[in-house]
């Protein structure tokens, strides 16, 4: 039943969007094990004239994004993103290689500084500016202490377990996320508004104390990116399409992801 609904969703959305839809509905982070089934979806699609990207994820890791954008611009003209509830961190840095985001009333962004795998907990993400705070935090403590010592012995014990070699690659991957996003920017989103470049990606990357600050449609807008308001039944369709999707995999299924399209349905 929510198979057939499902694919009659897909169906009436490319038709009112005169495109074909890809879907990809995650709850765990994005990485290069996307590449593979998106290539073969892609593949199954053809060249066509405009692809909508159906997206839903908290995000992952920093480079995989740009590929993923990359790879889908071989196969279209026009790329759009359609967010129906949240596209956050390296998913909203897909959004910055679309030609346009479709959001609704409860869609959100979020910031793109990226998440990086904890030094000492593998499966537990971090977002790099935690670092950037925690430094911040430690030069507070010791400047404005009326005990220097007593915060200089709390600032050695901190950093010594700290690794120069991670902290270097933490800030290596924070550059790279700044420059993913000038570049895409400057190549789709925003090709037509380069004196904004600058100023969104400040914005996305440093802007927000939260890694999940929602970034709602209105304050993208005003950002500056190129948003369509989805309402009246565009919308209601992709409301219903993605709560099939979160019926799907949620749950006991939250561990795995989709990538679909109207005529294949491939997960990992």
């Amino acid at each position: 039943m929510d198979e057939e609904k499902r694919k009659t969703l897909l169906k009436k959305l490319e038709d009112m969007r005169q495109s074909r839809v890809i879907v990809y509905f995650s709850y765990t982070p994005l990485d290069d094990r996307i590449l593979v089934p998106l290539y073969r979806e892609l593949t199954n699609i053809g060249k066509t004239s405009k692809i909508d990207l159906f997206l839903h994820s908290y995000g992952g890791a920093v480079d995989t994004p740009y590929k993923v954008v990359m790879l889908i611009r071989e196969f279209c003209e026009q790329f759009s993103v359609i967010v129906p509830f949240s596209a956050k961190s390296a998913a909203s840095m897909i959004v910055l290689g679309a030609d346009e985001v479709v959001m609704g009333p409860i869609s959100e962004l979020g910031p793109i500084d990226p998440l990086v795998k904890h030094p000492n907990y593998k499966d537990f993400w971090i977002p790099v500016q935690a670092l950037r705070c925690c430094f911040d935090y430690i030069e507070e403590m010791f400047y404005n202490s009326s005990n220097p010592e007593v915060s200089e012995i709390i600032m050695n014990t901190v950093l010594n377990k700290l690794d120069p070699w991670i902290i270097g690659d933490y800030e290596k991957a924070l550059k790279a996320s700044r420059q993913y996003a000038e570049s895409l920017l400057s190549k789709y989103m925003l090709k037509n508004d380069k004196d904004k470049i600058k100023a969104v990606t400040h914005n996305l990357t440093h802007g927000y104390f939260s890694h999940g600050y929602p970034i709602g449609r209105q304050e993208a807008k005003e950002m500056g990116l190129h948003v369509t308001e989805a309402s009246g039944e565009l919308w209601e369709t992709i409301w219903e399409l993605y709560l099939i999707y979160q019926t799907m995999f949620g749950g006991d299924n939250c561990s795995n992801f989709c990538l679909a399209g109207l005529d294949g349905n491939t997960g990992g």
